[in-house]
């Protein structure tokens, strides 16, 4: 059997990879607005989803094919296959479409790469600042070349802590509500658009906690594994609150961050 490929080499395909579909989607955003033609919705009407995600996911797929033929996908517009190495790429090519859409900077190509014991390697690329966020298993996180941690310690009352909604107004309208207890804890609340670079935040301390009530595999795939990589604590699901969520945070703050979130979870 041939060996098994070295985290570091599988995280410098998905930088190669991201690199190349943030190119494509800077070229294609010129020509995009919100009320473009080829902008659709999903779950709700403002959840939009558009040709150039389509044409990234395609892009990233395309290039996983050829370098690692056999592994699995998943992909959050709709690649899926299953993986006969054990290794399986989980993808989001387009994270922030309403940021894109509206011309904005906060929005990134996500791709991790895991084995049945969690992400081995990730990549989140901001292709309109070309700033790259990287880990490999063991192997810690990077900022392009710079590594990551150790966090700053902060206390809940002193961290800034960012977050994300839902698409479904009922759901908003209940997180808020956990908003109105979070709010006079903390420093201040970011809301960015983009769960991956939110996770990056957390990272490279440009915030200190993040969480989220409901969230995607391929939204936090290669996010989480740089938050944790670079010293965060990280837990999904029932430990943070929320049975579909994520928290990530500075480990000083995670624990009293997860009690007060309790208090309300939705």
């Amino acid at each position: 059997m041939p060996a098994a490929p070295k985290p570091v080499d599988l995280r410098a395909l998905a930088v190669r990879l991201a690199v190349a579909a943030g190119a494509e989607l800077l070229a294609r955003q010129r020509s995009l607005s919100i009320d473009a033609a080829g902008v659709e919705t999903k779950s709700s009407a403002s959840d939009p989803v558009s040709d150039a995600d389509r044409a990234s996911e395609k892009l990233i797929v395309d290039g996983l094919t050829e370098a690692r033929p056999g592994d699995g996908l998943l992909g959050e517009e709709g690649a899926a296959s299953a993986s006969s190495t054990g290794l399986t790429w989980v993808i989001d090519p387009l994270d922030g479409t309403v940021n894109y859409l509206y011309g904005r900077l906060d929005w990134c190509v996500s791709i991790a790469v895991e084995d049945a014991h969690g992400a081995v390697a990730g990549v989140v690329h901001q292709p309109r600042t070309g700033t790259t966020w990287s880990a490999a298993r063991d192997a810690g996180a990077h900022r392009d070349d710079v590594r990551l941690g150790p966090l700053r310690q902060a206390e809940l009352q002193s961290a800034l802590v960012s977050t994300g909604f839902s698409y479904l107004p009922e759901r908003r309208a209940q997180q808020a509500e956990v908003l109105r207890d979070l709010l006079p804890a903390v420093r201040d609340i970011r809301r960015g658009g983009s769960a991956a670079l939110d996770l990056c935040s957390v990272a490279d301390g440009t915030a200190d906690a993040y969480y989220e009530h409901v969230i995607q595999p391929w939204d936090v795939a290669a996010g989480a594994l740089i938050a944790r990589e670079a010293g965060a604590t990280v837990v999904r699901g029932p430990g943070t609150a929320f049975p579909q969520g994520i928290l990530a945070a500075a480990p000083a703050v995670a624990v009293p961050l997860r009690e007060l979130l309790t208090r309300r979870s939705v």
